[in-house]
Formats: structure tokens, C-alpha cells, sequence
């Protein structure tokens, strides 16, 4: 199912037939897997060697699932960790979720593929994970470098560096960098990936706030939205471009493989969300912003109430905000999706909030063919030979589309327009 490597993963479960079950399909899998029934050998086992993933069963006699789970975590926290439950207690495997000591849990029975995702999930997640530690660390050493050669050897906090203005400064690093800015820059890369998935952010932003307002939420909790719904695509960066635009497109026309990296990209912004403090309360309304309320789903094929509440209210401003339509027409369609793939309450939110908020202005890409009059350029327009047809800001008249359609015949131009919106 993944191109992910093969994994050593740590397996403890009591039943010998859930063991050897699982123990089976993992291996199928090309993954190595160590199998204890006793939480006494899985914790030795891990104490003695490094695991990227272990699965934990929830029904080992004299044992509390939840507490091994807390001393593996200790004991080895770079592993990702995965509960097998029977969903007797799913309140406090839902708290172990959204703290972090669990990375994902699946529920019996299980299905080979739900078990095949989950461990691709887990495995990308530390990949990931890794990779981040790795750039923290280049860029706290680039930092110290640009600290010495600008401060002529000053401290390593770069304390004493001047500014262009001459007010002292210190060099910036990535922890000490405003929220917002990151926010913001997140946003222009989505943009520069592809225009689309920054003017959707930027629009989701704006109809947030006013939703915010009309639920009239706590300090505490409106930024944790606003920033979802800023970040809530930032995973996408991980995809071949090509693949988001043909998703973006027509998701009929992607293959399952693809679908497959795509349905990935919110455990991405996860990660990466949880590597900011400042944005870390952010991360399971953006986990969660594609689950749908009759439990149909992704990544955890959560339903109903059990999806966090503020990720039930971002779901149908992002189908919004993504979608190419008349207003009219696309409330109608989410209101046809109601009590399917979205919460009746945020779909009524939403649309309480479209006439109270300013939409900024963002950029679409769009097919030539897709063309209409009134809408405005936002990018030059050139010829196969590199001659400006029609310049960026210009609004469009038939006489203008019809004039790039008739060249288009005869030299055919870049099928891709970037538009105002």
C-alpha cells in the first residue's frame, strides 16, 4: 500500500489469536514484528531495542492499557503508538487521542487495509517527524552562523546584532517567530504550490471570524480556529503538485494511490502544527476537518459528535471555500450533504456568516475554456512565442475570450489562467 519501508514494530497483545493474527498481516506487510503477551517482556523488549511503532491490545488481565501505553511513551518517545480497543472505554481512549499519547486506534474487528493504513500513517508521521528535528537543528546552526558573522561573534542568542535601523536585535529563529507570520507565510506557499489552496485559506480565515463571532467563542478558542482554517491544507505541500491539481480538478479522474496520498494530508498538518507550540491547539481540528458526520470519513472515520467540535465547524467552510459556484448553488449542495458528510448545525452557521462577511479578495486557477466575461486577470497573458496578449488586472470582455480561444486553436497557450475571485 506504501512506498513507507519495511518497520520493526512492537506488538503487545495477551490473546495469542489477536497476537498471531496481527502478528501475521504485519509481516505480510514486509515489516519485522517482535510479539509479547505480557506488558513485562514488551516493556523489556523495549527498553532494549529501538521500535518505530508499537500496537497495543486493549484486554491484557491485571493491566491498564492506557498506563502502558504512558510508560512506553516514556520510555521510548520517538515510537508512535496505536491501541486496539473493543470500545468499551472510548472517552478515555479519546482523551489519550487528543493529548498525544496515542497516535491512532483501531477498533475491533478490524479490517487488513484499516490496519495496513494506520502503520503507512504512523510510519510517515515519524518519517516526517524526523525530518523536522533534522531542519530544527540545521537552522538553529545556520542561525548561530548568521549570529557570528553578522554580530562579529556575539553571543549565540545573537543578542547585540544591530538592525538596518540600528536598534539592537536579535537574529531571528524559527521558535521566536510571530504566529501570525507564520501563518501568513504558510498561506503564500500554498499559494505559490498552487493558488487555489492559499485562496481557499485565506477565505476560510475570513468567514471563521465572523462564524467565531456568532458562536461568540472564548479567547482561548477562536485563534485555535482561525488557525485551522488557515493551515488546514499546509499538508498538501507533501503531494506531487500534479496530483493535487488533477484532485483539486476532478477527484473522479485520480487514481486510488493517489486518493491515498491525498486522504494523508491532514496527519501531515498535524505534525506540523504540533511542532509549534503556539499552534499546537490547532492540530486536531485540522486532523479531523475531513471526517464527515455519517462517520464516511478520513483519516479516523470519526462520527458525529465524537469529531471535535470546531473541526465540525471548519468542514463545510473549507467544501465552501474549495468549491467554483454561485453562492446559491453551493449552500444548496452542502445543505443536500447535511446530516451526510456534514454537521446541520455548522452547515446553518455557515450560512448565517456568508452575508455578514468581506471575502477577501484571492486567485484561482482556471482552464481557459472556463473563461468568462467579468472576471479579472491575475497574471499576464502570453502567446506561445512570449508576446503579452492581455496584461494582469484586466477584466475580461467576450471579445477578449474569444480571442484567446481562436489563438488557442491555432497556437495552442497554457491551459491554465490564474483569475481574481
Amino acid at each position: 500500500m506504501s512506498d513507507n519501508p519495511a518497520s520493526r514494530i512492537l506488538l503487545i497483545a495477551e490473546d495469542p489469536l489477536i497476537g498471531s493474527i496481527l502478528r501475521d498481516q504485519l509481516q505480510s506487510l514486509s515489516h519485522s514484528v517482535s510479539l509479547h503477551a505480557s506488558p513485562g517482556e514488551g516493556l523489556a523488549d523495549a527498553q532494549q531495542q529501538s521500535f518505530q511503532l508499537v500496537i497495543v491490545d486493549d484486554q491484557i488481565a491485571g493491566s491498564d492499557s492506557i498506563k502502558l501505553l504512558q510508560e512506553l511513551a516514556k520510555l521510548r518517545p520517538g515510537m508512535n503508538r496505536i491501541l486496539l480497543t473493543s470500545g468499551r472505554d472510548m472517552n478515555g481512549v479519546m482523551e489519550a487521542r487528543r493529548s498525544g499519547l496515542l497516535f491512532r486506534y483501531l477498533t475491533k474487528p478490524w479490517m487488513r487495509d484499516e490496519v495496513a493504513m494506520a502503520v503507512d500513517n504512523a510510519l510517515a508521521n515519524a518519517a516526517l517527524r524526523s525530518e523536522i528535528e533534522a531542519l530544527r537543528a540545521r537552522n538553529l546552526v545556520l542561525n548561530q552562523q548568521l549570529s557570528e558573522a553578522v554580530g562579529g561573534g556575539g553571543s549565540p542568542s545573537g543578542q547585540g546584532v544591530e538592525s538596518l535601523s540600528g536598534e539592537p536585535r536579535s537574529v531571528p529563529v524559527a521558535a521566536g517567530a510571530s504566529v501570525d507570520m507564520s501563518i501568513e507565510m504558510s498561506i503564500q506557499m500554498l499559494s505559490v504550490f498552487h493558488p487555489n489552496l492559499g485562496n481557499a485559506s485565506l477565505r476560510a480565515v475570513a468567514i471563521c471570524r465572523t462564524i467565531g463571532e456568532l458562536m461568540e467563542l472564548p479567547p482561548t478558542e477562536l485563534p485555535r480556529l482561525l488557525w485551522a482554517a488557515a493551515l488546514h491544507d499546509i499538508g498538501m505541500l507533501s503531494v506531487d503538485r500534479s496530483i493535487v491539481r488533477r484532485w483539486l480538478r476532478d477527484t473522479a479522474k485520480c487514481t486510488e494511490e493517489e486518493l491515498a496520498l491525498i486522504r494523508h494530508h491532514p496527519d501531515i498538518a498535524e505534525t506540523v502544527l504540533k511542532n509549534f507550540p503556539a499552534l499546537a491547539s490547532a492540530a486536531d481540528i485540522v486532523r479531523h476537518h475531513h471526517e464527515a458526520f455519517d462517520g464516511s470519513g478520513y483519516p479516523d472515520g470519526l462520527k458525529g459528535e465524537t469529531i471535535p467540535h470546531l473541526a465540525r465547524v471548519l468542514a463545510p467552510v473549507v467544501h465552501f471555500c474549495h468549491r467554483n459556484g454561485s453562492t446559491t448553488q453551493i449552500l444548496n449542495e452542502l445543505e443536500s450533504l447535511s446530516d451526510k458528510q456534514f454537521d446541520p448545525m455548522a452547515v446553518r452557521l455557515l450560512a448565517k456568516a456568508l452575508p455578514m462577511t468581506q471575502i477577501p479578495r484571492g486567485e484561482r486557477e482556471l482552464l481557459l475554456i472556463e473563461l468568462k466575461a467579468g472576471m479579472v486577470l491575475g497574471r499576464d497573458l502570453f502567446n506561445a512565442g512570449g508576446h503579452l496578449l492581455l496584461p494582469k488586472g484586466r477584466e475580461l470582455k467576450d471579445s477578449d475570450i474569444n480571442r484567446i480561444i481562436s489563438i488557442n486553436r491555432v497556437t495552442p497557450l497554457t491551459p491554465f489562467v490564474l483569475v481574481y475571485c
